[in-house]
């Protein structure tokens, strides 16, 4: 073999190595706009192609994003796409291999006997309707106002007798720290026998008084502390009756 076929040689390997080294899946694109697939090969949407055709340098950007990285290679575009991003390394839990607990209260035992208020905060927010910022449920029961009568009605006049309730009623305020838990203690007085109502028997009586406690409830600013709450849930009770119930003459007191 002479020495201009062992130079022939030596050339067509270089070349042959040189092709292999830089052989691509496709067009190059930058990386972000190949439309599908793991490269930009055939049966994806055209794109601009960054080649050495185009002015400047090889790979180099005609509209001056230099800065954008040309991904040329199939391996290189899975690279990038398994590498996290920084906003996922931000939102993905470390050094713990479960997620921590919720700190959000459930509302699932609501059900039962007494009030209890959900607040919406940040961390509950997901418990709430939208345009909520807290949740109320109110369930009392007329067991819970045992009326006995303290003046018979004699029967005379338009209106005779009275008889009165004395409850403590259950509230509850859960938080996504904690839960508060407080009892109100009131008395609910109304005569036996009215002029406008006629006879109220106890078990009238304690389905009007359910009525109106629980729609006060509903009203209440459950941030309150229980002491001034209590005192503002009896005045609420009170002023709910008289403007409901005008020719009743019930009254609450502690």
């Amino acid at each position: 073999m002479n020495v201009r076929k062992v130079l022939l040689l030596i050339l067509v390997i270089a070349v042959w190595a040189l092709a292999a080294c830089n052989w691509t899946i496709g067009d190059c694109y930058p990386v972000g706009e190949r439309t599908s697939g793991a490269g930009a090969g055939p049966g994806s949407e055209p794109r601009p192609i960054y080649t050495s055709a185009a002015s400047g340098d090889f790979g180099a950007d005609p509209q001056g994003g230099g800065e954008r990285k040309i991904a040329c290679n199939e391996w290189e575009l899975e690279d990038e796409e398994e590498r996290p991003s920084d906003s996922d390394s931000a939102e993905r839990p470390t050094g713990s291999p479960t997620s921590p607990p919720d700190p959000c209260p459930e509302v699932g035992d609501t059900a039962g006997d007494g009030a209890i208020a959900l607040t919406c905060s940040d961390a509950c927010s997901s418990k709430c309707s939208p345009g909520m910022a807290r949740i109320i449920y109110v369930n009392f029961d007329p067991e819970d106002f045992p009326f006995v009568t303290t003046v018979k009605d004699d029967g005379r006049g338009k209106a005779g007798g009275y008889q009165e309730a004395k409850a403590n009623l259950k509230f509850k305020h859960r938080l996504s720290d904690g839960t508060n838990e407080w009892y109100c203690p009131l008395t609910i007085k109304m005569p036996l026998r009215t002029e406008l109502m006629g006879e109220i028997d106890p078990v009238r009586a304690a389905g009007l008084s359910e009525e109106i406690t629980e729609e006060v409830g509903y009203s209440m600013d459950y941030n309150l502390p229980p002491g001034i709450f209590c005192e503002r849930f009896r005045s609420a009770a009170d002023a709910a009756f008289k403007f409901k119930y005008k020719g009743l003459g019930a009254s609450v007191t502690k």
